[in-house]
């Protein structure tokens, strides 16, 4: 993202910018800073905005071959469009030789890196790749955050908030805005604070649960488990993010066994490198049978619930019951 800055801080520019990754936070921060540097407020005759199939390519084409008006250049912003995951001819031909006139900046999600596309892209020195921060880059940025609206805080209740909040960057942000108007005059954020204004996310209470059947802690795991309801949490999300989990622990597990490194793991698993070491850990727990055999019974109460045979809570309720016996 540092080229970006650069760019902005000398105010030249790429003929296009690709900003793309499974991070929404930084995307979409990269692309309204461009965008504010490029396009002058309310200046709707020089900017243009597509996103998802209304993105079609040879009008984008036509808008960037057109000279701005009254304005040094043109910028055409197009949001997941998915030109450079699949094929697109027209948006090849337009790389090949971009008007010096126009900023296009693509905000994509996924990408091939294989494609033609991608690697015209690359060739114009305009990628921004927006990619999960690891736990020690995410602390780092938690104290920079908070230092620049005169807060201060220790590395380990840093730690903390992502241990309770996650590690999407959008939502820490929204969580790191609740303590520093919580904490009003005061200058350290503690751990009270943490604990008392912080949401904690479903995905860690699920952790604590898949623990507890591992451990065979059966009443700790229907307690988490009415815990979340209570807290407005619906059967059928818990029971998705129960199948995800066991997912991701299968995945770790055989990569774990064919000895795959940490970065790895993360990569094949789609978690935070930071975690790594946690999932490892739990995955130790379950055999590649077990593991598989809870997947399929949390399939299956999906379908039975959603066929009626069964009502989603209870479905739950079984599965936490049985393989924490």
């Amino acid at each position: 993202m540092a080229n970006i800055n650069e760019d902005i801080r000398k105010n030249e520019y790429k003929p296009v910018y690709l900003i793309y990754g499974t991070e929404n936070y930084l995307r979409e921060n990269y692309r309204k800073k461009l965008v504010k540097a490029l396009v002058k407020e309310g200046d709707n005759l020089n900017f243009s905005h597509f996103s998802g199939n209304d993105a079609d390519i040879d009008e984008i084409v036509s808008l960037a071959q057109t000279m701005p008006f009254m304005a040094e250049k043109r910028v055409v912003l197009i949001r997941n469009s998915g030109f450079f995951k699949n094929s697109c001819d027209g948006l090849h031909e337009y790389l090949s030789a971009p008007s010096p006139d126009c900023v296009l900046i693509f905000d994509e999600e996924a990408v091939d890196k294989r494609g033609k596309n991608y690697k015209a892209a690359e060739k114009l020195d305009g990628l921004a790749e927006a990619k999960s921060m690891t736990g020690d880059e995410l602390k780092r940025w938690i104290a920079a955050l908070l230092q620049r609206n005169g807060k201060k805080i220790r590395e380990s209740s840093a730690e903390l908030i992502i241990t309770r909040v996650g590690s999407d960057m959008s939502i820490l942000n929204s969580e790191l805005n609740k303590l520093i108007g919580y904490t009003g005059d005061r200058e350290v954020i503690t751990d009270e604070d943490i604990y008392a204004i912080t949401f904690r996310n479903p995905s860690n209470n699920i952790f604590q649960m898949i623990d507890a059947v591992a451990l065979k802690k059966r009443s700790e795991a229907i307690s988490l488990y009415y815990d979340m309801l209570a807290s407005k949490e619906k059967p059928a999300g818990i029971l998705a993010l129960l199948e995800r989990h066991f997912r991701i622990l299968m995945i770790v597990k055989e990569m774990s066994e064919n000895r795959a490194d940490s970065a790895a793991i993360a990569k094949g698993a789609s978690i935070p490198a930071f975690a790594v070491g946690k999932y490892r850990s739990q995955a130790s727990r379950y055999s590649r049978t077990k593991l598989k055999e809870i997947l399929d019974a949390c399939v299956q109460a999906e379908t039975d619930s959603r066929q009626g045979k069964i009502k989603d809570t209870l479905a739950v309720e079984l599965i936490l019951i049985k393989y924490s016996a």
